[in-house]
């Protein structure tokens, strides 16, 4: 076992934080990777995300920061849960709520096609958590089974809000074009 502050990965020798130390590297985005990493305080574990600020258009900041600031007014149980951020010169680190079970698409990928009734439990707690995202004025704008996660229990949490937006009470846009392109509509790339 080691102690705080020391790894047997070599991975993340070099990425530690005050209170965590980041594990295996759960996958990769557009703006970094995703670790599991442990609180030395409390034992939990939790998911890091973690952005090399130096590989980012200063630009593109801001809409992370915005990801940030909603993650820190959602509350539902099919929302992926934000624990917090750290900043370092180097790195920024979004700590979020760690779903053992991974992605649907990962799910779907080792153990195959999910039958009918498996489906609709899915799609019913998804349904849950845009009807609160909507609720709310915020739309996700890139669902897809990537972004999908599950718990030990098959509860699913939307995760991933690096696209979403708020509305203005009634206000809708439908001139912007942002998710992932394979999983858009055929209509919004027209």
């Amino acid at each position: 076992m080691t102690s705080p502050g020391k790894s047997n990965s070599s991975a993340s020798s070099n990425k530690l934080l005050r209170a965590y130390q980041l594990g295996d590297c759960l996958g990769k985005g557009a703006f970094g990777q995703v670790y599991r990493a442990l609180n030395w305080a409390t034992g939990e574990t939790v998911a890091i995300k973690e952005i090399q600020l130096s590989n980012i258009p200063k630009s593109e900041i801001g809409q992370i920061m915005s990801e940030i600031d909603l993650l820190k007014c959602l509350n539902h149980p099919n929302i992926v849960k934000y624990k917090g951020f750290e900043k370092t010169p180097e790195y920024l680190y979004i700590i979020l709520e760690f779903c053992e079970n991974g992605s649907l698409h990962n799910i779907c990928k080792r153990f195959g096609k999910f039958p009918e009734t498996l489906v609709g439990v899915y799609i019913s707690q998804v349904l849950e958590g845009l009807v609160y995202l909507h609720d709310q004025g915020v739309i996700h704008r890139d669902i897809k089974g990537a972004n999908i996660l599950t718990n030990k229990d098959g509860c699913v949490k939307l995760a991933d809000f690096g696209v979403a937006s708020r509305t203005a009470a009634g206000a809708v846009r439908d001139d912007a074009v942002v998710g992932s392109p394979y999983w858009s509509a055929q209509t919004s790339s027209e």
